[in-house]
């Protein structure tokens, strides 16, 4: 249930699944209630408050500007003059310098913590896909005991979830990777899942609708995930998609996280290139929510996902001028379809 911040996939929960999660940890059989099995929290992402910064430009503004009207008014020789202004600068420029090693400090901790937290989760999973394989003894106990937890989330998610307006794609145009990564989709969640290409969200106060790529909706709980494929340009315009330094997609990611829904973005690269990977990355979220390891048990021996940086509107300029995309997607793409 964490990411790697700035890279490829993009996990969100909303925080009322996490805090459900929080206060309803999955079931833990018998035999694994050692500290060593029972299943690890994910680490917090940090939060950087850029404020900080823009607060010491003002003061240092703010000191020039005193500096100058006491050499206005009173009149200042000109070392003196010179030292205010330094020292004013000096200390933006040490007080800019112990903000930057705080956040450094910050992603350091969170770093460490992350590769403790997927060090124990990965013992974690190998140990209950181990014990939950099909026709294992203890699956049924395990089911039995999720039960009860599983109508709570429920029970939850049938207050506040709310299903698209409408399913299929319409008149948008899909994505050239969409039809290839749907087939994968149905290899690996059929039975226990719905799923869809598409579906229609009406935008409140607005004529739009917001269109998901993908939905998945687990069918015992009724957790629903958005799933999104993110290009770095337009294979038509050459202009540049899913920024991290636009504001497009937060404000998307917002719509759908208020309504509890789960939205996992990858880049294109990685359905293309690794689409066991990226099911394999659905199914983990899938089952350190719900506790439904099934996804889990089929993918076991699929390598995880590896992570894609996520781009800004320069780098994604320059990946659509060097005609990034077309060194992994068909030839279609090279014809301007």
């Amino acid at each position: 249930m964490s990411q790697i911040r700035g890279f490829y996939p993009v996990i969100l929960i909303p925080d009322s699944i996490r805090q459900f999660c929080a206060d309803n940890p999955i079931p833990i059989l018998e035999e694994s209630a050692s500290s060593t099995k029972k299943m690890p929290f994910p680490p917090r992402l940090p939060v950087f408050n850029n404020s900080r910064y823009y607060l010491v430009i003002q003061f240092w503004i703010a000191s020039a500007v005193v500096v100058m009207l006491v050499h206005w008014r009173f009149g200042m020789s000109v070392i003196a003059f010179c030292s205010s202004l330094v020292c004013a600068s000096v200390s933006a420029a040490a007080a800019f310098a112990y903000l930057r090693f705080v956040d450094f400090q910050v992603r350091d901790r969170y770093k460490q913590r992350l590769a403790d937290y997927q060090q124990q989760l990965f013992k974690y999973e190998s140990y209950q896909l181990c014990r939950l394989q099909p026709n294992c003894k203890e699956t049924e106990q395990y089911n039995s005991l999720l039960q009860d937890r599983s109508k709570l989330l429920n029970n939850l998610l049938k207050k506040i979830v709310q299903p698209p307006a409408s399913q299929g794609k319409g008149g948008v145009q899909q994505g050239v990777s969409e039809k290839q990564f749907f087939i994968y989709l149905c290899r690996y969640f059929s039975g226990f899942y719905d799923f869809c290409m598409g579906g229609e969200f009406p935008i409140p106060g607005t004529s739009f609708r917001y269109t998901a790529d993908f939905i998945l909706v687990h069918q015992p709980t009724g957790l629903a995930i958005d799933i999104e494929i993110d290009e770095p340009y337009d294979g038509r315009t050459g202009k540049p998609h899913h920024c991290v330094d636009r504001n497009k997609d937060s404000q998307r990611n917002r719509f759908f996280l208020e309504k509890n829904w789960v939205v996992i973005r990858f880049s294109e690269w990685q359905v293309v290139k690794y689409p066991d990977s990226c099911c394999k990355a659905i199914a983990r979220i899938i089952s350190q929510i719900t506790g439904d390891y099934r996804g889990l048990v089929q993918l076991g021996k699929v390598a995880d996902l590896f992570p894609d940086k996520q781009w800004t509107i320069k780098e994604a300029t320059y990946m659509s001028k060097a005609k990034f995309r077309n060194g992994y997607l068909p030839e279609i793409l090279a014809r301007g379809n």
